[in-house]
């Protein structure tokens, strides 16, 4: 199981996880988006998203990847140590609410704008956190992942559309009172996970290289009221084994 810090964790929003894939399963989860990606076509299942750009088409996001391959990422996730990161975290009522790819791809990946996860969920998750795998190299080069410290400390920030933007409402650090975001800079196989009011993002990429990641987000579906689109419970996600 990933090594948490939790009083930095609490003071910062976020915790790097490195080493948190190894690189068969790496290789594995690159192998199977590279599929994807080639496909003539993407089952409605995933709710693709792409990127186009000089007569390019490629996937930018791919969603629901535990209920549409559970065989796939069940195991994967457990041999990562995930299930019992959030079994610590939150406590045995956790549950999977979302998992998916971000793909990033060479030249035409577009920017994903600072903003917090909670701020664009329809259903409040709580206690919910993200791990985020970085499946390549990932640094501002690329498109890179960065995030700012202590954003999550006073919840959610009001978001704005932004008429240049098109994807999703979004914050500006300077404007909303945010630390300067910084970068993180991962290895291939490396984890970051956050609070679900930590405020993150990534740039362009417009180097010849994908630069890929995936994310898999916990919450408290224990809580009351909890409601979620798709939910699946860490016992059935320990079910699937490690094999």
């Amino acid at each position: 199981m990933p090594v948490i810090d939790p009083d930095r964790y609490r003071r910062d929003g976020y915790q790097l996880l490195p080493e948190l894939l190894t690189d068969e399963d790496r290789r594995r989860a690159v192998a199977f988006f590279d599929d994807l990606d080639g496909a003539a076509e993407v089952a409605p299942s995933y709710e693709p998203e792409y990127d186009e750009g000089g007569g390019v088409r490629r996937l930018r996001k791919l969603r629901r990847l535990l209920w549409n391959d559970p065989q796939v990422w069940g195991p994967l996730l457990n041999r990562a140590g995930v299930t019992d990161l959030a079994r610590q975290v939150i406590g045995d009522g956790a549950g999977v609410v979302f998992h998916a790819a971000f793909l990033k791809p060479a030249l035409v990946g577009t920017e994903v704008a600072l903003h917090q996860d909670q701020a664009l969920w329809t259903h409040t998750y709580p206690g919910a956190f993200s791990v985020w795998f970085a499946l390549t190299e990932v640094s501002p080069a690329n498109g890179g992942l960065f995030g700012s410290p202590g954003s999550h400390s006073g919840g959610q920030v009001p978001h704005r559309d932004r008429p240049e933007y098109r994807w999703h409402a979004s914050l500006d650090a300077a404007e909303d009172g945010l630390r300067e975001p910084v970068q993180f800079e991962l290895r291939p196989g490396d984890g970051v996970m956050w609070d679900r009011f930590f405020a993150h993002g990534s740039a362009a990429n417009t180097s010849p290289a994908d630069r890929r990641g995936m994310v898999v987000v916990f919450a408290d579906s224990s809580a009351p009221g909890f409601a979620a689109k798709d939910h699946f419970p860490l016992d059935a996600l320990h079910a699937l084994g490690a094999e």
